[in-house]
């Protein structure tokens, strides 16, 4: 995000539009196995790396590096007018500094066979249902991802207003509490149109400034817009809730991508909770989130017992049918890290750094290198059976925004 020891940030996001100059895009395809989407988001990762300046990387970390006091350094990107300019009431309204966090977005979605044996045919009533139930669940259990894979324990220079009452000590996610990413808007998600018309009352009262600015950490999702939502339906929903894993050099580990797969699953299944009651319980997860994500992070979740029923809700679940991809193995990993906190990504920064900015500072700028270091001297990543001038020839497609396709 700025200079720090001659050394310029970048930090990464995997969104719709990146926000700031300093932000890099990165939108992978859809992919029906982890570790395709993974490998595309590696092959994106070795293409972008290639292309930075001497002296630039990667910031693995969703919270800014140590900005200037009057945050000069944070610079909106300016494409089309109508973007810069809705960017910039944006920055003017809310608060600038938090433009500058990023995180990794996951889409998830049914397939064509998922939808047909969901409704028997397109029914798009009983696809929106099974979105919706889903959408309910992200939201809420999003303080079990908050409390395993929050990253964000400390703030660094400037982020915070000397008048802002910022933590004492470090946490899970300050990402994901309410000093982080946000407008405090949400929506309802009882309904398709419930969703879209409280997204759309809200721009008419100008608690929102447009319809994209609706930041709640699910959205439902469909090419056109969310107006399109209520005659096409729901193609999609989108997570915004994962901090930027350091220890992941992409910034998300399969791990992660296979917890949300069988989540969603499950809540597909299941379809187990009531949508006339879903806003009001999750306005109640709403605040267990925040509860969540300001817990020291060296301490035990204080929601533990319901964290591991969930996963083992998941466990029996996954047990009883057939999926594509690995689901006991993450279950067993993330009852351990809900039994241990200091598993916990925010706890292991906090660990090794001792619970100092200026210490966790240095320590992503060595991962940022590292990282960096690896990637562009690695083969191709899905290529790698070709040579290297068909491998060199890959990066350069990718660069131009070209598709390539990993088997």
């Amino acid at each position: 995000m700025q200079k720090y020891t001659k050394t310029q940030f970048r930090s990464q996001t995997v969104s719709k539009n990146d926000f700031l100059e300093t932000q890099s895009e990165l939108i992978t395809p859809p992919a029906t196995t982890t570790q395709r989407a993974l490998n595309y988001l590696g092959a994106y990762h070795q293409a972008l790396r290639g292309e930075l300046a001497e002296g630039e990387y990667l910031w693995p970390n969703s919270m800014p590096p140590k900005l200037r006091a009057d945050h000069s350094d944070i610079i909106i990107a300016h494409t089309d007018q109508a973007n810069y300019e809705y960017r910039q009431k944006v920055a003017r309204i809310r608060k600038i500094e938090r433009t500058a966090e990023t995180g990794v977005h996951v889409n998830v979605g049914l397939t064509a066979q998922s939808i047909n044996q969901l409704s028997g045919k397109r029914n798009q009533a009983a696809v929106d249902q099974a979105y919706l139930q889903a959408a309910v669940g992200f939201m809420q259990y999003r303080w079990l991802l908050t409390y395993l894979f929050g990253a964000t324990p400390l703030a660094f220079g400037n982020y915070f207003a000397k008048d802002t009452p910022a933590p004492a000590h470090p946490v899970r996610s300050l990402r994901n509490s309410h000093f982080g990413f946000g407008n405090g808007f949400l929506t309802s998600y009882q309904s398709v149109s419930d969703y879209v018309g409280g997204i759309l009352e809200a721009v008419k009262t100008d608690a929102l400034i447009a319809d994209r600015e609706y930041y709640g950490s699910v959205r439902l999702k469909q090419t056109g817009g969310v107006e399109k939502l209520c005659t096409a339906g729901i193609a999609y929903i989108e997570l915004r809730m994962f901090d930027l894993d350091p220890f992941e050099p992409y910034g998300i580990s399969a791990d992660a991508v296979n917890l949300v797969r069988l989540m969603f699953a499950y809540f597909v299944a299941k379809q187990p909770f009531d949508l006339s009651n879903a806003d009001q319980e999750i306005r109640e997860a709403q605040q267990l989130n925040e509860h969540v994500a300001l817990e020291d992070p060296l301490e035990s979740c204080e929601y533990q017992d319901k964290a591991h029923e969930l996963i083992r809700n998941l466990q029996f679940f996954s047990a009883d049918i057939v999926i594509p991809f690995s689901a006991q193995q993450p279950c067993f990993k993330m009852q351990e890290r809900i039994s241990n906190p200091a598993l916990t990504p925010s706890a292991r920064m906090t660990q090794w750094t001792d619970a100092t900015a200026g210490r966790l500072l240095d320590l992503l700028v060595k991962f940022a290198k590292g990282y960096q270091d690896d990637l562009i001297h690695n083969p191709t990543i899905g290529f790698e059976n070709l040579s290297p001038v068909e491998q060199k020839a890959i990066l350069e497609k990718l660069r131009q925004g070209q598709n390539v396709e990993i088997k």
